[in-house]
């Protein structure tokens, strides 16, 4: 199991509508997304990590932070 130290806690993430972005160290954007819900849609990423697509556990591996704006 790889333990993302970025993750923000639940709480944290608004259910509000919204885009999210995947930031590495250098602050180059990995990866932007678009949700009806951003709680639901940012928690699928930080669920079971081996049944991720391999892209997405990649992706992963390489961000160090993720902000959203709704």
């Amino acid at each position: 199991m790889t333990e993302l130290s970025f993750r923000p806690r639940t709480s944290e993430i608004p259910t509000n509508p919204g885009v999210y972005r995947f930031i590495d160290d250098s602050g180059r954007v990995l990866y932007v997304g678009k949700a009806k819900n951003l709680r639901v849609r940012l928690t699928s990423y930080f669920g079971t990590f081996e049944k991720l697509h391999e892209r997405t556990q990649r992706m992963l591996q390489s961000a160090s932070d993720v902000k959203w704006t709704i």
